[in-house]
């Protein structure tokens, strides 16, 4: 009998240890990704829903500007001298508007920002600072004029002196308010038969930096008013149900799946995130960049992985720029497609390391880097007798991600809009400056996730933690319960095969008693 409950308690452990074998391998990571995509897809019901909705914490959006110190100096050909004032930090909040959902498993939405000042973060630095910069707008007109009519620059020039206040020389004196987003008002009132023709290429066109002036015939230029009143999108994302490692990833963006402004599909991909949700990263595929798409320069960029690190006592994965990224055709002959020939007519578009141009983007010959060139050519910091000191830990851009969730733990982007100073001969305010790409403000834009959102992570990865130490449990219980029904079944095989002895006592006659038939 004990033997026949041994080999049952054997067979039942064996199915035991094989269910926990194949728990340890594959149901237990099964069970817990499972319930993390449920918790970080695209869903009504998941934890993550809302906050992708509605950002529960405004991001850091800070504005650094050149300050010109020797303007008078720069227009008589020397060297520009700069000074870094910043940060202006702006709390940015973020919301999106859903419009529907693809059959792809995607969610199509708009994507709205409000930026308000913060002047303690600002360090009594105030929006009432005036400074002085290059003036961006004035020499986007003349040198979009110069590349392609270079004949009718004089002409167009004089109707620009009507159309920009005060115009002394290439720089503006200007309020932070009006430059960033109250605006500064450009008149199309004037006797200058091209000031019509420069008014009514801007109506039809409207460059984002432009807006109609209410009640009177001009426009308003600034810096970032339009992504205070304006949404920018649609955006088509993949929400995570299906394929959890594929979520975030921007499908299409205003409909289109490649932007053709480049005229490859190389460079005119559309992939990566909105920068503000990330897949979970498996430890056996970790991927070697991460990308995200700017629509502000009309690309995608990437970071590389540098390795695993510790954050908030969470383990994560950190991702920062590098150089290829923004990296000359000769340093990265993919970056070949940026350079687009016919930009300017005596230039082929393709600029030095670390640039790029955004006039197929912008309509306009702005050029964008990472801040004081950081990872350009040393070249361009030849033009500047100060204030240009490339930076790593000031001027990269980097992300912590934490692999379990996706979640961002610290994150900033970092980008920098220069505009090239050119000496043109027949135009008075820059016939004897120098020649060089001049910057006019950095952005830097992120965050760092708050205490209450670090202990929500902490919190998941302990429950997490009690599954893996249960896994491991499950299996060592089901190993100990083999052994010893293992051991049991083999005593209880000894036992019945025990040999007998002959001389054994007979308890029914007792010693030395002959039992004898007796007949009748």
């Amino acid at each position: 009998m004990f033997g026949k409950y041994a080999k049952l308690f054997l067979t039942v452990s064996l199915g035991f240890l094989v269910v926990a074998i194949i728990m340890v391998a594959w149901g237990f990571e099964k069970i817990v990704d499972k319930q993390i995509q449920k918790n970080v897809q695209l869903e009504n019901n998941s934890m993550m829903f809302d906050k992708w909705l509605k950002l529960p914490m405004p991001l850091d959006f800070k504005v650094y500007i050149f300050n010109v110190t020797n303007v008078d100096e720069v227009n008589r050909g020397q060297k520009p001298m700069l000074q870094e004032i910043g940060p202006y930090v702006y709390k940015e909040y973020r919301e999106r508007t859903i419009l529907g959902y693809g059959e792809n498993d995607t969610i199509k939405y708009m994507l709205r920002k409000r930026f308000e000042f913060d002047p303690e973060a600002s360090g009594g630095l105030t929006e009432d600072d005036e400074v002085t910069v290059i003036h961006f707008s004035y020499l986007a007109a003349l040198l979009t004029v110069h590349d392609m009519m270079p004949s009718l620059v004089g002409v167009i020039n004089k109707a620009l002196e009507q159309f920009f206040p005060s115009l002394e020389d290439a720089f503006l004196r200007v309020k932070v308010r009006d430059l960033f987003f109250d605006g500064i008002y450009l008149s199309c009132d004037g006797d200058n038969a091209a000031l019509g023709l420069v008014c009514g290429k801007i109506k039809g066109e409207m460059p984002p930096t432009m807006r109609a002036a209410e009640g009177a015939n001009g426009f308003y230029f600034s810096m970032f008013s339009h992504m205070n009143r304006s949404e920018s999108g649609p955006y088509e994302m993949i929400r995570g149900r299906d394929n959890v490692y594929e979520l975030g990833n921007i499908v299409t963006y205003k409909g289109q799946q490649v932007m053709s402004m480049w005229g490859d599909k190389y460079c005119g991909q559309i992939n990566g995130s909105d920068s503000s949700i990330f897949p979970p990263i498996k430890e056996s595929n970790v991927p070697k960049k991460l990308y995200t798409f700017e629509p502000d320069i009309c690309r995608s960029l990437y970071i590389d992985l540098v390795g695993k690190t510790e954050m908030f006592n969470i383990s994560s994965y950190y991702y920062e720029i590098s150089e290829s990224a923004l990296a000359a055709k000769s340093a990265n002959h993919d970056n070949k497609c940026f350079c687009k020939k016919n930009w300017s007519a005596n230039h082929d578009g393709c600029l030095l390391m670390g640039l790029l141009n955004l006039m197929p983007c912008q309509g306009a010959p702005a050029i964008a880097s990472l801040p004081h060139f950081y990872l350009a050519s040393e070249e361009l910091l030849d033009f500047f007798q100060s204030g240009i000191m490339p930076d790593k830990e000031k001027h990269k851009s980097y992300v912590y991600i934490d692999p379990t969730t996706g979640v961002v733990l610290s994150g900033y982007k970092r980008l920098q809009f220069n505009i090239e100073l050119r000496k043109i001969d027949n135009v008075p305010q820059l016939s004897t400056v120098p020649t060089g790409l001049f910057p006019m403000l950095w952005l830097e834009e992120g965050a760092t996730i708050p205490p209450s959102i670090q202990q929500e992570l902490l919190d998941s990865h302990k429950l997490l933690g009690y599954v893996e130490v249960a896994r491991w449990f499950l299996l060592t219980v089901a190993i100990i319960a083999v052994i010893v029904s293992a051991v049991a079944v083999a005593r209880a095989n000894a036992l019945l095969s025990w040999p007998r002895n002959s001389n054994s006592v007979s308890f029914i006659s007792g010693p030395g008693v002959t039992m004898v038939n007796k007949g009748n």
